[in-house]
């Protein structure tokens, strides 16, 4: 793989880390200030929201520029979005600084996603597609557990403003190497006078909403993302709490953040090898049915885990089926479309899986507040059987593909 790929890598993991860290300060934090339970599920998941406005608008600058200033400009947004949450923390105005710092977040962390999952589309050959998808997710996925860490345990040994604080020195590190490391290339050249006239934007988002494949993509993305993505990063913190999940030396952000890295750990590493598999096997779908029922079981084992060894097997299972599907289906979608749409292709799947991550805390935590874990988590097992169809209806397409 070439140079590009790794430095994408790089500036994903950079990105995600910042993003980490608020996750097991957040929950306890908030109550701590007054904010109320649905209250701080928004706040966590307006990041997603705003990302919904803000993707296919991405994916059609990178589309066009290429990749190089979405990332920069992304981590610079990042790094201020972090400063609002360290202001919050000291202001009686806490949740009008924590808003409007995932507000932001939702821009900067658009920008880094879509642009770095799209560049990996464009800079590698149809060979190493698996391979060049699965390292930038595994460094997007990384990146989210090594800030789960650091937010987590900084807390724990110093504060919450100390772990914010270090997360925005790593993010704006993050933007000064993506000046001098981003790829240029864009997805196709610039058009001649003698080419037809591309179609507007508008037209390209409506062919590619278009009931078709495509749909099937966009709402396995949305279940995973609503579940995995949405309800356990944002409510782990509390089934710990409650649970006393307690990892010796450490409370409930410490040993929530250590757990929600073995869930993202364990799907980074998972992509890896999908990746190299369908590179080597050149099935893309094949191991979506499987990682669709290791999701499904890992929430069912999480909702009656009492202890901490189950819980964090639990979470590996978990982190098993999310390695295993979002690769495929990042590189299922660069099949059934053409190079110049790749970016807001990748916009759309993500504003799927943002509407699924937005809707995942508020409802979660909502949820766990009132009837405690073990009734929503079995709620979400059952609802991730909806995605077994799914992976089957994708196998039959990508067999339909090779005739």
């Amino acid at each position: 793989m070439n140079a590009s790929l790794w430095a994408l890598a790089a500036l994903g993991f950079t990105g995600g880390l910042g993003g980490g860290v608020v996750f097991p300060i957040l929950p306890l934090a908030g109550q701590a200030l007054g904010i109320a339970p649905a209250m701080i599920g928004l706040i966590l998941s307006l990041n997603r929201i705003t990302r919904l406005g803000i993707n296919p608008l991405t994916g059609h600058l990178v589309d066009r520029f290429g990749a190089r200033w979405p990332l920069v400009i992304g981590l610079l947004v990042e790094g201020l979005a972090t400063l609002c949450f360290t202001t919050g923390l000291a202001s009686t105005h806490a949740t009008a600084w924590f808003l409007l710092g995932r507000a932001l977040w939702g821009v900067g962390s658009s920008l880094l996603m879509v642009g770095s999952l799209t560049a990996a589309l464009i800079v590698s050959a149809a060979s190493e597609r698996g391979r060049a998808t699965a390292l930038v997710r595994m460094a997007l996925s990384f990146g989210v557990p090594a800030g789960l860490l650091l937010g987590g345990l900084v807390a724990d040994l110093a504060s919450a403003r100390a772990a914010f604080v270090s997360a925005t020195f790593i993010t704006f590190s993050g933007m000064i190497g993506a000046y001098f490391i981003a790829p240029h290339r864009k997805s196709a050249a610039a058009p001649r006078r003698d080419r037809p006239r591309p179609p507007s934007n508008l037209a390209v988002l409506r062919d590619l909403l278009r009931p078709g494949p495509l749909w099937i993509v966009w709402l396995f993305n949305f279940i995973v993302f609503f579940s995995a993505q949405g309800v356990i990063l944002s409510s782990l913190v509390l089934i710990v709490h409650e649970r006393h999940l307690m990892l010796p030396g450490l409370n409930a952000e410490g040993s929530s953040g250590a757990l929600m890295a073995v869930m993202l750990g364990t799907s980074a590493m998972v992509s890896w090898f999908a990746g190299r598999s369908i590179d080597s096997r050149g099935n893309k779908t094949g191991i979506l049915l499987p990682s669709a029922v290791c999701l499904a079981c890992g929430f069912a084992l999480l909702a009656f885990a009492r202890t901490l060894v189950p819980a964090a097997a639990a979470l590996g299972i978990i982190g098993i089926g999310l390695g295993g599907i979002s690769v495929p289906l990042i590189v299922i979608m660069g099949e059934l479309i053409e190079p110049e749409r790749y970016g807001r292709a990748i916009g759309i799947y993500q504003v799927a899986g943002d509407i699924g991550g937005s809707l995942g805390p508020i409802t979660g935590l909502e949820a766990i507040a009132r009837f405690g874990p073990r009734a929503p988590l079995g709620a979400l097992a059952a609802l991730l059987t909806v995605t077994l169809p799914l992976a089957a209806v994708l196998i039959r397409v990508e067999r339909r593909l090779r005739r």
